[in-house]
């Protein structure tokens, strides 16, 4: 299994057996055509060396000989700052992000970084860059000289003036709005209303009322130390205070953040820093979290070296480790870095690879699949249009190594951890690459909108995985829910109520499918409904409403549902009704064993269905539910196996690919199609 995970299996009752079966174990023919004579590896040990003075900002990766650098710095040595105009000060980590208003030509910058398809901001990678049409923003300058001053000055900062009333002029939003490439008198801010205030705000939507001064930084806290924050003036307070950067804390920013900045390995490692999401590493060691060491170079560029074992046993996993400017966990609003947690799956698995020592390899040459991190989250957020993110950074990936047009992209893979998955996904991407989902739909024909394949909907199980979304709400329960029923041997005579649901029910049959909608409809009439607590809304109690019951509705909703995993984790049975999506791990886990799957159009008769399952039932049930709650558990402080699930899933999608199931979408001649080579 994978590195740590085999340790991590623990005692769990029918766990290890599971594993080693879904660990299967190929045939002994050869992966691929055969590249090299027997006994040659045409690979050889050895380092790209970098520029001199890399190492003073950033650090050398050996393996491409360029220098990785932080957020916003390029050049042979990192010594090109590409966003100085988003800065404050040296001190300032920088960022895209306009609750504070910034110069102009921040927001320009960041435009030209994300949108490169034009003012269509559906189409920019970073889906909130939407918000700077119609954000004022301002330059160094006065009215006195306008904006033809204004154009004769630098302006390559964002540090807010003492005096921005005699120190800036305002524009409505950036020239490419306007459709023009740069200023003009035209364009100056009209609405006093919008002045010195949150780029944010606008006057007359109101949801977006953000009515917050911005401030020098010596109006606050020791100068929000040197650019660590902005200083704002929130409407409702009495004084202005600091807000923070991504990586920093503290009523002045003096404090030093990793948890949240770099998720993925906070101590960088143990032996790098982090710095406002980058991990800068010692000489030596390179990659997201400092994890990379050794680097392998072929001995003849042509044809590529192809070490795959052809025992999937030695399952081996490859991470390109991509630049900032492709990916990378980055500010896009100041203040708000926290992220919903049932979208934290892909940071967790990233957590768990970057240490895993069997799965893990640092040499590609022997890689049975390619991790691409898109972080799709943090760009194109829950709902956002992830497309344009995916397609970049697989485009910078085709370009800058030989393995993906190797396979058309069939052995590589991404997460889209949002709602939907890769239901608004191009085609060429969908048919190209594996996608790590939390949405199973597959079906022909799909009656939504924006489900543009009509062949098999957001996936395909035999080359696709759905993973569990991260739940956290009762993880400190669980261990102790399970160690109790297996001590009843599943009875759990607490259990009294029959159905526990609650929580949003929405309109129209797009939102959950019409499950939820239909269950409380034809519940609500129904004559004999003792034990079946629904409740649309949250309830405070909602927990152990959970505990009490034999069975918990887990529906999706706009997208994936969480429910499925909090049932798990509270030992409650789940009832599925979701038509044509699969649930995570179900072409591996037998559902059958510990849940209700039931049709859309069985809920007429649910009550009477769910009442026919005797205690012996119940208790089998729930002793199943032990031995794979932790698969739906992505913390391994919580003794968590998702990630071990996970791996095992794309094993045997390695598997599929060598048997030929399904191949990359242009049959390994060139990358998916028109829209990949765009």
């Amino acid at each position: 299994m994978a590195g740590r995970a085999a340790g991590g299996l623990g005692a769990g009752a029918g766990l290890l057996p599971l594993l080693q079966v879904l660990l299967l174990a190929s045939p002994g023919t050869a992966w691929g055509r055969q590249l090299l004579a027997p006994g040659e590896t045409g690979v050889v040990e050895g380092r790209k060396p970098c520029p001199s003075g890399c190492g003073t900002r950033g650090h050398c990766n050996y393996e491409t000989g360029r220098c990785e650098c932080p957020w916003g710095w390029d050049g042979d040595t990192c010594d090109v700052d590409t966003l100085a105009a988003c800065k404050q000060t040296p001190d300032d980590p920088g960022g895209c992000g306009n609750w504070f208003p910034k110069n102009c030509e921040c927001y320009r910058a960041c435009f030209k970084m994300y949108c490169r398809y034009g003012v269509d901001t559906h189409r920019c990678r970073v889906g909130d860059v939407h918000y700077y049409a119609g954000g004022a923003c301002w330059l160094y300058g006065n009215n006195e000289t306008g904006t033809a001053g204004a154009l004769a000055r630098p302006q390559v900062s964002s540090r807010y003036p003492e005096n921005p009333e005699t120190e800036t002029i305002w524009y409505d939003q950036i020239p490419e709005f306007f459709r023009k490439d740069t200023y003009d008198e035209d364009m100056r801010l009209k609405d006093a209303r919008r002045i010195y205030l949150s780029s944010m705000h606008r006057p007359d939507i109101p949801h977006m009322q953000w009515k917050h001064t911005a401030r020098a930084l010596s109006r606050c806290p020791n100068g929000c130390s040197n650019g660590h924050g902005s200083c704002f003036h929130w409407e409702w307070e009495k004084e202005p205070r600091c807000m923070c950067r991504l990586g920093f804390n503290g009523t002045d920013c003096s404090g030093v953040e990793t948890e949240k900045a770099c998720s993925f390995s906070p101590t960088c490692g143990g032996v790098g820093t982090c710095l406002s999401g980058f991990c800068k590493c010692p000489d030596g060691r390179w990659g997201w979290g400092c994890h990379r060491s050794n680097a392998y170079l072929p001995q003849q560029p042509q044809p590529v070296p192809d070490l795959r074992s052809p025992s999937l046993t030695r399952f081996k996993i490859y991470m390109y480790d991509l630049p900032w400017e492709a990916s990378f966990p980055h500010e896009m609003f100041e203040w708000v870095h926290a992220r919903d947690s049932i979208y934290q799956a892909e940071e967790f698995f990233i957590e768990n690879f970057l240490t895993d020592t069997v799965v893990r390899t640092e040499n590609p040459y022997e890689a049975h699949l390619f991790y691409i991190p898109a972080l799709t989250m943090y760009y194109s957020g829950n709902v956002g249009n992830s497309n344009p993110q995916i397609e970049y950074v697989i485009n910078y990936v085709r370009q800058n190594w030989p393995f993906y047009n190797r396979s058309g992209g069939a052995d590589h893979f991404v997460w889209t951890v949002g709602d939907r998955g890769s239901c608004f996904l191009d085609r060429w991407i969908q048919d190209d690459v594996i996608k790590v989902v939390h949405f199973g739909m597959q079906v022909q024909d799909h009656p939504w909108r924006d489900v543009r394949n009509r062949d098999y909907g957001c996936l395909q199980l035999k080359r696709d995985v759905v993973a569990p979304p991260h739940s956290d709400m009762f993880l400190d329960q669980a261990a102790g829910i399970y160690r109790d029923l297996e001590a009843n041997q599943g009875r759990d005579p607490a259990r009294t109520k029959l159905l526990v649901f609650a929580g949003g029910v929405g309109d129209g049959t797009e939102y959950s499918g019409g499950t939820r909608q239909t269950l409380f409809r034809l519940l609500s009439n129904a004559s004999d409904l003792e034990g079946v607590d629904l409740i649309s809304g949250r309830v405070p109690d909602y927990d152990q409403r959970l505990r009490a019951s034999k069975f918990c509705f887990s529906p999706y909703g706009y997208g994936f549902g969480i429910r499925l995993a909090q049932a798990m984790q509270t030992g409650c049975i789940p009832l599925v009704i979701q038509d044509m999506v699969y649930q995570p791990f179900e072409d591996t886990m037998p559902y059958e064993e510990f849940a209700v799957r039931l049709p859309l159009r069985d809920v007429p008769r649910l009550v009477e269905i769910l009442r026919s399952y005797s205690d012996d039932a119940l208790a089998g049930m729930r002793m199943a539910m032990a031995k794979y709650y932790r698969a739906f558990i992505w913390q391994r402080r919580h003794r968590g196996l998702a990630y071990e699930f996970t791996l095992a899933a794309l094993q045997r999608r390695a598997y599929s690919l060598q048997a030929a199931h399904f191949r990359g979408g242009s049959g390994g001649g060139g990358g998916g199609g028109e829209g990949s080579r765009r």
